[in-house]
């Protein structure tokens, strides 16, 4: 099961779309607040979230996963900084740059989750 978190309505659409279609389950979060509380009653074998986004942020909502499931991946999302920023404020996650190619999500999703969840 795959938890993707993003605050923009038709983006989250269209990444659980891309998602599901290549085989993975998927769960919906608006905010970092949202996916907390559905990490909490669901196990998730991946994290998806944009990192600007209102209440809790992409880089919080990393803070608090890797407290409670240090070992859960994690891909963080963003159109205004690049690869290496968010590495480094982020630690141990991977980046994808937005607009994000379909296909290069679909195979940073595959080697973090080699089977359909």
């Amino acid at each position: 099961m795959i938890l993707l978190v993003e605050d923009e309505d038709r983006a989250r659409e269209t990444f659980a779309r891309t998602l599901q279609r290549a085989g993975y389950g998927v769960l919906e979060a608006a905010d970092g607040l949202q996916a907390m509380s559905l990490l909490e009653k669901t196990a998730c074998d991946l994290v998806i979230s944009d990192i600007l986004m209102p209440n809790l942020n992409g880089y919080a909502l990393v803070a608090r996963i890797r407290a409670k499931w240090p070992n859960l991946p994690i891909i963080l999302t963003s159109g205004f900084l690049s690869q290496d920023a968010a590495q480094r404020m982020s630690g141990s996650v991977e980046f994808i740059p937005k607009p994000i190619d379909r296909e290069a999500l679909i195979a940073t999703v595959q080697r973090l989750v080699p089977r359909s969840s």
